[in-house]
């Protein structure tokens, strides 16, 4: 039988946390953007309302995923079974919706 031994942090993390934080930056301003000169929605709104509200979620749904990928490395090998699911703002969904 095969095993191996799980890391906590592994080189590639990093490469993920810079690609994952510009992903929501963008996802973020591009909402602002939007929500500002399309929607006309006013300034009191925005940044009184919705991005407060978008930044905990954001941080809230981030340290859950964290926590379930830490869970995730702790199991052995062979009992992984696991499914990306987006949390957050995502591109599609500021297009699309």
């Amino acid at each position: 039988m095969l095993t191996t031994t799980n890391q906590t942090l592994v080189p590639g993390d990093w490469n993920a946390f810079f690609g994952f934080g510009t992903n929501i930056l963008v996802n973020v301003l591009t909402l602002t953007g939007l929500l500002r000169f399309v929607l006309k929605m006013p300034d009191e709104l925005v940044f009184g309302r919705i991005l407060p509200a978008v930044g905990l979620t954001l941080c809230l749904s981030t340290c859950y995923y964290a926590w379930l990928a830490y869970d995730l490395a702790r199991k052995p090998a062979g009992k992984m079974s696991a499914r990306c699911l987006r949390s957050g703002v995502g591109t599609c969904s500021l297009w699309f919706s």
